[in-house]
């Protein structure tokens, strides 16, 4: 048996004893040292509608366990990540450069998830989304992988130039890695937050003009920094859908807007259309990471291109899983990293 944090309904968590998954002869069972705590498993929690138990977590770092006779590449002692679906690689989806929304990427799982002591990688896991650990990079550095390839997979699809201007609203961990991310392709960011703590920590990070936006003036800093055209794109990572209708005018002509977080499930906004019509704007969103961003990511992070100390400060053994959700819930902290096997 082994320990494991599932979701039992509507806000509401517990930590349990559930069989050790068997692996077959093509899978490898992996050993959770570290699994980040992401917002779209605080989304699962307290605004979802999942038919429970449902198990959670999926920014995954690791050793192999056992790798059973057949698999090639692994052995026992491995320090790996594996992302948590895996595409089929040849499907019209996949083909055209969508894997996120492949049909064998869907139903693709670790099995149970991320926050358990041990997951079981499938053979599609193994042969594609499973990547050794450089021996630089320590364990809860390596779990930032998955949301770090979420963030440049999106980064890709924007498609920003250098001399590129963008406007990032919510710096949590997804947007201050943007942020990051965006000022390495030399593009100039401005990031809101209305966090005062997060303002000071995207500063230290290096973003180059960081504010909460509570004078009101935002607009007429984007419009300066730009010569009044406006930013090429507006990311939004945080906050009320609403405010991507409020901040179109942020936005110059044939720029974009970036959806870049999940939402309440009732959520909605209500966008003017012939503005985005007359003005050739484009509005795109991103979800999840494919394989190429996987491992550049892993690169990334084992080469020290992205400062990650706001990231892996706080660190929780499973007792202590509800206190790193009220933290993370309240502001307290930036991320929070679950370690499996403390405690």
């Amino acid at each position: 048996m082994m320990k494991a944090i599932l979701y039992e309904g509507p806000e509401s968590v517990s930590l349990k004893d559930i069989p050790v998954p068997a692996i077959a002869d093509e899978e490898v069972l992996v050993q959770v040292e570290a699994c980040g705590l992401c917002g779209t498993d605080l989304v699962k929690i307290f605004n979802g509608h999942l038919q429970p138990p449902v198990p959670l977590g999926h920014e995954v770092a690791g050793r192999v366990a056992q790798a059973g006779p057949r698999v090639r590449g692994f052995k026992k002692g491995d320090r790996v990540i594996v992302a948590h679906h895996v595409p089929c690689l040849k499907c019209h989806y996949c083909l055209r450069g969508n894997p996120s929304m492949c049909r064998h990427f869907k139903r693709t799982n670790l099995d149970p998830g991320g926050f358990s002591q041990f997951v079981r990688a499938s053979k599609d896991h193994v042969e594609h989304a499973m990547l050794k650990i450089p021996e630089s990079l320590d364990l809860k550095t390596a779990c930032l992988t998955e949301p770090l390839a979420c963030a440049l997979r999106n980064a890709r699809r924007l498609d920003l130039q250098a001399g590129d201007l963008a406007v990032v609203i919510g710096l949590g961990s997804i947007g201050l890695m943007t942020a990051q991310i965006l000022s390495r392709r030399q593009v100039t960011v401005i990031g809101f937050d209305l966090d005062p703590q997060r303002v000071r920590i995207a500063q230290k990070s290096g973003v180059d003009h960081v504010y909460t936006g509570k004078d009101g003036h935002g607009e007429d800093l984007v419009m300066k920094l730009t010569d009044f055209r406006g930013a090429d794109a507006l990311i939004l990572t945080s906050g009320a859908p609403d405010i991507v209708a409020q901040r179109l005018c942020w936005v110059r002509d044939g720029g974009k807007v970036n959806i870049f977080a999940s939402f309440h499930p009732e959520s909605r906004a209500t966008l003017d259309l012939n503005s985005v019509y007359h003005r050739e704007l484009t509005l795109l969103s991103s979800y999840s990471p494919a394989l190429e961003d996987l491992r550049e990511a892993l690169r990334m992070l084992a080469a020290g291109e992205i400062k990650t100390d706001p990231y892996t400060t706080n660190a929780y053994p499973f007792e202590r899983f509800q206190e790193a959700i009220r933290q993370v819930r309240g502001r307290e902290i930036l991320k929070a990293i679950i370690l499996p096997q403390k405690g």
